[in-house]
C-alpha cells in the first residue's frame, strides 16, 4: 500500500495567509474540532487585554451555549480518543512532520493545504523535496491576490491554491477571481476549495459560498483547472454529486472525520458516500486526505484505516483504493510515479 495524505495543515494559529508577515518563532496547534490547550486561551485572553478590550458581561444563554460546545468537543475527542494537542514551535513541527514520513512506511508524501504563510510553504517544499508539498493559501480578496498566487506558483515552487468558501465574502463565481483561476490553468495547479459548514461546533453554517454549486460557473469557464472540493462536500453530498456530474473537472477529497454525517436529516455513512461517489464519477477523481494538523497526534491513521474499510466493504478494488490512497493526487500534482 502507498499513500498520500493531500489535506494537512501545518500546526500554526492562521490558516489563511492575510499577508501579514509572520514571526519566525510562532508556535501553535493548528486546527482541530476538539478542546484547545489552556495555554492558547490565556494567550488569546492576554492578548485582548493589551488591546485595551473589556470584558462584557456573559448571559445565562452564553453560558449555556458555551458549555454545549465544550460538550460537543469532548465528545469528538471521545468518539476518536486522540491525544491532547500541544502547542509546539514551528521547527519542531517540521521535524515532527518529517518523522511521521518515516514512521509510516506506505506514507509517501504529505500535502500542506496551509502553513500560515505562502513564504514559509516554499521553504518547507525547498528542505523537503519529493516528500512534503503545499498549497498557497493567501486571501484573494488582497488587492495583490493574482501577483501573490504567481509569485507562490513560480518563485515557491507550490502545488495549488486552497481557499476557505465561507471566509470568503464575496461569491465565488464573480468575474475578479478570474484572474487567479488563469493563474492556476497557465502553471496546471489544482484549487481545493472548502465549501459547507466551516469550523467545528458553533462554526459557520450560513454564506454565500456555503454551497458548492457556486462553483458550478467557475468550473465551466474553467475546464483546464482542476477544482478539489473536501470533506466529500461537508454536508452538501447531493450538491456536490450533481456538480461533479456536471463539471468532470471537479474531484473530492475524503478527509477528517465527516462529523458533519451526524446532523444530516438522512443516513449518512463513509460506505454509503464512498459508493455513491464511485457509481458517480468513479474512484479516479476521489482524493484520499485526513485534514491532520497538530501533534501528538500528527498522521491521522484511524481515519486512513476507517477510509480503507469503507471502500472494501463497498467494493472497491485494489486499483481503485491505490487511485485513491495515490494515485489521483500524484497525478493531480505531476509527482513522478516511483
Amino acid at each position: 500500500m502507498r499513500v498520500i495524505d493531500s489535506h494537512v495543515h501545518f500546526p500554526v494559529r492562521k490558516i489563511i495567509d492575510d499577508g501579514i508577515i509572520e514571526n519566525e518563532s510562532e508556535t501553535g496547534i493548528g486546527y482541530t474540532s476538539g478542546s484547545m490547550p489552556e495555554s492558547e486561551g490565556k494567550e488569546a485572553g492576554n492578548t485582548a487585554q493589551s488591546a485595551g478590550r473589556k470584558e462584557k458581561p456573559i448571559s445565562r444563554i452564553q453560558r449555556r451555549a458555551a458549555e454545549w460546545l465544550q460538550q460537543e468537543k469532548r465528545r469528538w475527542e471521545a468518539s476518536w480518543q486522540f491525544p491532547a494537542p500541544e502547542s509546539i514551535p514551528r521547527e519542531l513541527a517540521e521535524q515532527k512532520w518529517a518523522g511521521e514520513l518515516e514512521k509510516y512506511d506506505y506514507l509517501k508524501a504529505v500535502v500542506f493545504v496551509t502553513t500560515g504563510s505562502n513564504a514559509y510553504a516554499g521553504e518547507l517544499v525547498a528542505r523537503h523535496k519529493g516528500s512534503l508539498f503545499a498549497y498557497a493559501h493567501h486571501d484573494p480578496l488582497l488587492p495583490d491576490a493574482a501577483d501573490r498566487l504567481e509569485v507562490a506558483l513560480r518563485d515557491y515552487h507550490l502545488s495549488g491554491y486552497k481557499l476557505l468558501g465561507p471566509a470568503i465574502d464575496v461569491a465565488l463565481s464573480d468575474r475578479r477571481f478570474d484572474p487567479l483561476w488563469e493563474l492556476c490553468l497557465q502553471y496546471e495547479v489544482p484549487v481545493l476549495i472548502h465549501f459547507g459548514i466551516m469550523g467545528a461546533a458553533g462554526g459557520i453554517a450560513s454564506h454565500v459560498n456555503m454551497n458548492p454549486f457556486i462553483l458550478h460557473d467557475v468550473a465551466k469557464r474553467f475546464p483546464g483547472v482542476a477544482f478539489i472540493v473536501p470533506h466529500f462536500g461537508t454536508g452538501y453530498v447531493f450538491e456536490l454529486l450533481n456538480l461533479c456530474w456536471a463539471c468532470p473537472n471537479v474531484f473530492v477529497d475524503t478527509s477528517g472525520s465527516n462529523q458533519w454525517m451526524r446532523w444530516m436529516p438522512y443516513d449518512v455513512s463513509l460506505e454509503m458516500l464512498f459508493r455513491r461517489f464511485r457509481e458517480t464519477i468513479g474512484a479516479s477523481r476521489i482524493v484520499f486526505g485526513t485534514d491532520s494538523s497538530w501533534f501528538p497526534r500528527g498522521f491521522t491513521d484511524a481515519y486512513l484505516k476507517a477510509q480503507i474499510r469503507a471502500m472494501t466493504d463497498v467494493g472497491y478494488t485494489e486499483h481503485e483504493r491505490d487511485a485513491v490512497l495515490y494515485r489521483n493526487i500524484a497525478w493531480l500534482l505531476k509527482i513522478e510515479e516511483p
